[in-house]
């Protein structure tokens, strides 16, 4: 699971670079949080690289 960081710092602009994951037990259910990810991360418009 993911959320945006900077809700966890009090700090203006701390962890907006930043997010945290929770640890998955499940293999199956990591492998398809990756895909989710990648999914996300490849139609985010603020994409670099």
């Amino acid at each position: 699971m993911m959320t945006p960081a900077a809700g966890f710092y009090s700090t203006p602009g701390k962890g907006d670079n930043e997010v945290p994951l929770a640890y998955v037990l499940s293999q199956a259910d990591l492998k398809e949080a990756l895909c989710c990810i990648e999914k996300g991360l490849d139609a985010y418009p603020g994409r670099t690289n």
